[in-house]
């Protein structure tokens, strides 16, 4: 069933490309088992196939990006209506892991809202950060922001090495480098926050 779907989401990025990455990120979202890793690389490789320009990469993030971040609104209302109960007995059949689940949402009780934008770069729990948000009534507007910096961030990556590396992307092993993709944009981004501190200490001085 894995191989049909991903599959189908594959011949409709062929077909229509831009309604192909907005489907293949969507189902991929819900339906955890289907690897960003495979959907965003192709769809940046044939962007760059296919002949279209920076803008047009940049439209197919934009897509990604907007494809995840409604995927993800699902779980956050299931969570949000259905409660914590009802997730952790049924979950099991959206494939889900209890384990993960209870994880992830320790993790969100100790930092908050930033393991939302976090958790949308880190491989295995992509799909679950929104669960602890919807059990904890995080505010729909904060929630729509963080999902999208945090797959803005992780689509533009992902993507990318598809547009500019051609064929070669398939050679990279993405599924096993994904939480060295993590680490490295989360150095960056600590860094960039680091950096921006010590100027706003610098023109205090």
């Amino acid at each position: 069933m894995l191989q049909e779907i991903i599959s189908f989401l594959t011949a409709t990025i062929y077909q229509n490309i831009f309604l192909g990455i907005f489907l293949g990120v969507l189902i991929e979202t819900i339906f955890p088992p289907i690897p960003s890793e495979i959907i965003l690389p192709l769809s940046g490789y044939l962007l760059s196939f296919f002949n279209f320009s920076i803008s047009g990469l940049l439209i197919g993030i934009l897509i990604a990006t907007t494809g995840a971040t409604v995927g993800s609104l699902i779980y956050y209302f299931a969570a949000l209506k259905l409660g914590r109960r009802f997730i952790e007995r049924y979950g099991k059949y959206f494939f889900i892991d209890r384990k993960k689940l209870r994880a992830v949402d320790n993790w969100f009780k100790k930092h908050g809202k930033k393991v939302v934008f976090l958790g949308r770069m880190l491989p295995g729990i992509r799909e679950l950060v929104s669960l602890p948000a919807g059990f904890s009534k995080m505010k729909l507007k904060d929630y729509i922001i963080y999902t999208f910096s945090g797959s803005l961030i992780w689509s533009s990556f992902l993507t990318s090495i598809g547009y500019f590396l051609g064929e070669s992307w398939k050679n990279l092993q993405l599924e096993k480098l994904s939480n060295l993709i993590f680490i490295t944009i989360l150095f960056a981004i600590i860094t960039y926050f680091i950096f921006k501190e010590l100027v706003k200490k610098l023109q205090k001085v």
